[in-house]
C-alpha cells in the first residue's frame, strides 16, 4: 500500500530536522518544486570555400596563396597551398573537433580550370568535392562556362553515348543553387533557391545566389534565355517562404564579394576598414534575418562583420578554408559569431590518400596533352599590371600572339584581349620547356579567335568606355602596335587623350580589322562595339595562337615591356 502523500511529506520533514539544512530539505524532499534547466546554446560550424576553379592538383605559390610568416625569417611569403588532397585533410581534421557542422561553397567550383580538370570536363573536381561531403554550392558565373544544359548534365551524372571523360563519374552529389537566376520565357527559377538542413537540432536554410553581373563576365551564348536579378532584393523576398518552411537559421551564400585593400585574411576586430565592392553593398541591404553571408567571386580572403553580421570569403583555389562558428539559442537567434580562415598548407598537412589517388588518376589520363613541350624560354612574365602603366607583360604577350595569328591569315590590323581572361603568370624554370599545360593555365577558357571590322570611331569609343578607373589597372590589353594615353582629373571620369595604331592617330572614318576572342566579340565585358563588327571570321583557338607564337619566337617574352597604356 502506498503511503499517503501527506505522511510522506511529514516523514521527509522529520528526517530533515535531524540531519539536513533547510536548503537541503527543499532540494531533496519528494514533491519539492524544481526549476527547469536553461537550454544550452547551440554551436554550428559552417565550413566554406569559393572559386576552386578545378584546382584539384596542389597549386604553387602565387600572390593569391596564403602569405604567412616564414618559419626562419618571419618574412611574409606566399606558401604552397590548396589541392583536393590537402583540403580534404584540413576539412576532416576540423570536422572531428566540431559536433555540428556543414560544408558549403560560394560558386565557381569549375570553369577556368587547369587542364588536369578541364580536359576531363571538370568531372574529377565535382567528384572530389562531392566525396568531401559538400552540401551545396551557390552558382558561380564560371560554372556556366559551358552553358546551363552542361551544368545540369553534370549535376545529374549523365554521360554522352561515348561515356564520361572521368570514367567513374556519377554526377555532383550536391545541388547548385541560384535564387536570382530566372528563365526569361517562363519567369521560373532555372535552379533551386535553397535547401534546408537540420544541424544541431535547428533547421538551417542554405540559400544560394549568383552574381547579378554574370552577363558582363561570361560569353553571352552560354546564358541565352536566362535573366539575373539583384541578389539582395531576391534573397530578401525569400525570407517569408523560408520561415514558412520552418527555417530557424538563414545562411546567404552568394557568388559576389568584396575587395579587402588591407589584405588581411583574418581580421581580429572584424572591422575590415578597407573592404569595398558590390558584395559590401549587398550585405548592407540584406534582410537581418540572414545570420551570415558567405561570399565569393573576388578571390579574396577575409573575415569581416558588416553591421555586426559575419561577411566572409576563402580566397580561391582551395588555398583557404573558412570556418564560421555561430552560437545560437534554441530559436535560432545568433548569440555570438566568429570566423577564421584556415590556410590549407601543404608543408604542415598530410594529403588524404584517397584524394591523392584521384589526382594521380586525372594526371595520368591527361598527361599526353598537358606535358607537350612548346618552347624553352629565357624568362617568364607576370599578369599583374605595373603602375603607372595599364598593360601587363602577359597581357601584351597574349595580344601580340593574337595579332601574329591574324596576320598569318591575312586579316588583322590590331589585336586585343581582356584582363579577366588571363588567369595565370607565365612561369618558367631554367632549362625546362614551357608546356601546353603552362600556357593553358594563362588562357583556360577555350575561346575561339575571330576577326571583325569596326570603324576608327567605334574603336575610339570602345577604348574610351574601358579606360582604367585607377592607375595600374585595365580591362583591355592591346597588341604592340597600339598605344593610348589617358588622364583623369580629381573627381572626374577618365578621358582618352590619344589613341594610335602603327604610330598614327586613329582615323574615325577608316576601317580597322580587330582580332579578339569570341568572348569579347560577342559582347562580353561590355565590348558592344565588337559585337557590331562586320565580316566576322573565325581564325582558330586562342591557346593555339599563344602556342604558335612562342614556338616560333622564343625571344618574344623579352619584347613585351609594359607602357602601351599610360596615364598622363
Amino acid at each position: 500500500m502506498q503511503p499517503h502523500p501527506a505522511s510522506a511529506r511529514f516523514e521527509c520533514i522529520s528526517l530533515s530536522f535531524l540531519s539536513l539544512s533547510l536548503v537541503s530539505l527543499l532540494a531533496g524532499c519528494a514533491g519539492a518544486p524544481t526549476l527547469p534547466a536553461a537550454p544550452q546554446p547551440i554551436e554550428i560550424s559552417i565550413f566554406s570555400i569559393n572559386d576552386f576553379h578545378g584546382h584539384i592538383q596542389p597549386k604553387s605559390p602565387t600572390p593569391l596563396s596564403p602569405r604567412l610568416p616564414d618559419p626562419q625569417t618571419g618574412e611574409l611569403k606566399a606558401q604552397p597551398a590548396g589541392g583536393a588532397a590537402y583540403l580534404a585533410t584540413v576539412l576532416e581534421k576540423l570536422r572531428s573537433q566540431r559536433q555540428n557542422h556543414v560544408f558549403v561553397a560560394a560558386g565557381d567550383l569549375m570553369g577556368a580550370s587547369p587542364q588536369m580538370s578541364s580536359l576531363l570536363k571538370d568531372e574529377p573536381t565535382l567528384t572530389a568535392l562531392g566525396n568531401m561531403g559538400l552540401a551545396m554550392s551557390s552558382l558561380g558565373n564560371h560554372d556556366l562556362d559551358s552553358g546551363l544544359p552542361e551544368l545540369l548534365r553534370k549535376s545529374r551524372g549523365e554521360c554522352p553515348a561515348k561515356g564520361c571523360e572521368w570514367p567513374e563519374f556519377k554526377g555532383a552529389s550536391f545541388p547548385y543553387l541560384a535564387a536570382n537566376m530566372f528563365e526569361t520565357d517562363t519567369g521560373k527559377r532555372a535552379l533551386p533557391s535553397h535547401i534546408i538542413r537540420e544541424i544541431g537540432g535547428l533547421k538551417v536554410a542554405l540559400v544560394g545566389a549568383v552574381t547579378r553581373d554574370t552577363p558582363r563576365v561570361i560569353a553571352p551564348r552560354n546564358i541565352v534565355g536566362l535573366r539575373f536579378a539583384d541578389e539582395a532584393d531576391t534573397l530578401n523576398a525569400l525570407v517569408p517562404e523560408l520561415r514558412a518552411a520552418g527555417a530557424q537559421v538563414l545562411v546567404a551564400i552568394m557568388h559576389e564579394g568584396g575587395v579587402n585593400s588591407e589584405g588581411a585574411a583574418n581580421d581580429p576586430s572584424y572591422a575590415c576598414v578597407g573592404l569595398q565592392g558590390r558584395g559590401v553593398d549587398i550585405a548592407k541591404r540584406l534582410d537581418p534575418a540572414y545570420a551570415i553571408i558567405i561570399s565569393g567571386h573576388t578571390h579574396q580572403a577575409y573575415t569581416c562583420k558588416i553591421n555586426g553580421r559575419l561577411f566572409v570569403q576563402a580566397g580561391s583555389y582551395g588555398g583557404w578554408l573558412t570556418e564560421s562558428r555561430l552560437t545560437l539559442d534554441a530559436t535560432g537567434q545568433v548569440l555570438d559569431a566568429q570566423a577564421i580562415n584556415h590556410p590549407v598548407l601543404q608543408a604542415v598537412n598530410t594529403p588524404n590518400p584517397a584524394f591523392v589517388a584521384l589526382v594521380q588518376r586525372a594526371a595520368a589520363l591527361t598527361a599526353a596533352i598537358r606535358e607537350k613541350p612548346v618552347a624553352v624560354l629565357s624568362k617568364g612574365a607576370q599578369r599583374s599590371v605595373k603602375a603607372p602603366f595599364g598593360d601587363s607583360p602577359v597581357g601584351n604577350l597574349v595580344a601580340d600572339a593574337q595579332l601574329a595569328y591574324g596576320k598569318k591569315r591575312g586579316t588583322a590590323d590590331i589585336a586585343m584581349t581582356n584582363s579577366g581572361g588571363i588567369r595565370a603568370d607565365l612561369a618558367v624554370e631554367p632549362g625546362r620547356a614551357v608546356t601546353l599545360s603552362d600556357l593553358f593555365a594563362i588562357q583556360p577558357f577555350g575561346n575561339e579567335l575571330v576577326a571583325v571590322t569596326i570603324t576608327g570611331a567605334q574603336l575610339q569609343e570602345l577604348v574610351r568606355r574601358l579606360l582604367p578607373k585607377r592607375p595600374g589597372a585595365a580591362s583591355l590589353q592591346i597588341s604592340h602596335n597600339v598605344n593610348y594615353q589617358w588622364s583623369q582629373a580629381e573627381g572626374a571620369m577618365p578621358v582618352l587623350d590619344s589613341l594610335t595604331v602603327d604610330g598614327k592617330p586613329v582615323d574615325p572614318q577608316r576601317d580597322y580589322r580587330v582580332v579578339a576572342s569570341t568572348y569579347l566579340a560577342d559582347g562580353g565585358d561590355s565590348f558592344s562595339a565588337l559585337r557590331q563588327g562586320r565580316d566576322r571570321q573565325v581564325l582558330g583557338m586562342d591557346i593555339d595562337a599563344l602556342v604558335d607564337w612562342l614556338a616560333e619566337n622564343p625571344k618574344a617574352v623579352d619584347q613585351i615591356n609594359p607602357g602601351r597604356i599610360q596615364r598622363n
